[in-house]
């Protein structure tokens, strides 16, 4: 009987080897730079058609407009400035407190302001933001139902810095809440500390130079300081990206990085399942070890590593085969 058991023995202990020989698989954080910011406007104020979209694509940078589908006019310039790279939100139909609100207007909100944006912009619409960063049961329960993440509560200190190491609730992402008496110093260390962090935090504002213009007011000035700061920091490795591309960035690596690998006929196939209401093109910078031995494919496409050894994998595909390592 001693040669069954060390049969079984030697079988388990070359299972074990192999394990042990699995390529370290690892996505690098914020597509690969040192960390990210998203700018998030909400209400839909004309201030955001006349000054900022231009602002912004002066300096070649994105944002992202969350909408009250009640509020919103000039709606040809706003395909525009989706057009240029812009992110449309749901920001809801009416931008009521949830006190106000019954379990059948709760769901109107979010769905009937969703199928608005979607059928007015020829694009899925898959963010939400709440109205007065106020969450109720049913308005969660809808927003989870039709959206993949979504800006939530107005966070303080360390919470509004979310790391790439931490999971955070995709339905109620923090924010940093935009004031008049702020000055551009203030702003600054938002930057500064995300980039120190290597964490992403997000600016949520609303008008902008006249109190005529929405919401706590940013001084034209301090706005434009805002941005030539933020484009500075990024010619320096800092992500400057729209809410919902870093959150699906996000989203994506912690998946993807949970895929516990299958041996298969001596490769490892990772397999994963993309969640719901997710946007479709999400393409995450993967390291993997292993060097020139292996082969890395998705279905029957090879995947060539950059100079720097780096590969982009389609998060759509669901699955990722690296051969050879064993």
């Amino acid at each position: 009987m001693a040669k069954p058991v060390y049969t079984v023995f030697l079988c388990s202990w070359l299972v074990g080897m192999s394990l042990a020989q699995t390529p370290a698989l690892r996505v690098l954080p914020w597509n690969d730079h040192s960390a990210a910011v998203s700018l998030t406007f909400d209400d839909a104020r004309p201030v955001h058609l006349d000054v900022v979209v231009p602002e912004l694509n002066k300096r070649h940078l994105h944002a992202t407009f969350f909408l009250i589908v009640s509020k919103l006019t000039r709606l040809d310039d706003w395909r525009r400035v989706q057009a240029q790279g812009h992110e449309i939100g749901n920001h809801s139909v009416t931008h009521q407190h949830t006190a106000e609100l019954t379990k059948a207007s709760e769901e109107l909100q979010v769905e009937d302001a969703k199928d608005f944006l979607e059928s007015n912009f020829k694009s899925k619409i898959s963010i939400f933001s709440y109205p007065y960063a106020e969450l109720s049961p049913g308005l969660l329960f809808w927003v989870k139902r039709y959206d993949f993440a979504a800006r939530g509560w107005q966070g303080e200190g360390e919470s509004v810095y979310v790391t790439a190491d931490t999971e955070p609730d995709w339905y109620d992402l923090p924010s940093q809440t935009a004031y008049t008496k702020y000055d551009a110093a203030i702003y600054r260390s938002w930057i500064d500390k995300a980039v120190a962090k290597r964490a992403w935090t997000t600016f949520q504002i609303h008008g902008i130079g006249d109190p005529s213009s929405g919401f706590e007011p940013i001084p034209t000035g301090t706005f434009l300081s805002l941005l030539d700061y933020l484009k500075t920091q990024e010619s320096k490795g800092l992500w400057v990206a729209p809410f919902g591309t870093v959150a699906a960035y996000l989203r994506a690596q912690k998946t993807l990085e949970a895929a516990k690998p299958q041996l298969q006929n001596g490769d490892e196939r990772f397999v994963w399942k993309v969640p719901a209401q997710f946007p479709a093109g999400v393409v995450l910078k993967t390291a993997i070890a292993g060097g020139a031995r292996i082969r890395v494919y998705q279905g029957k496409r090879e995947l060539h590593p950059s100079k720097s050894g780096v590969y982009a994998v389609s998060f759509d595909s669901e699955q990722l085969i690296v051969r050879g390592a064993l």
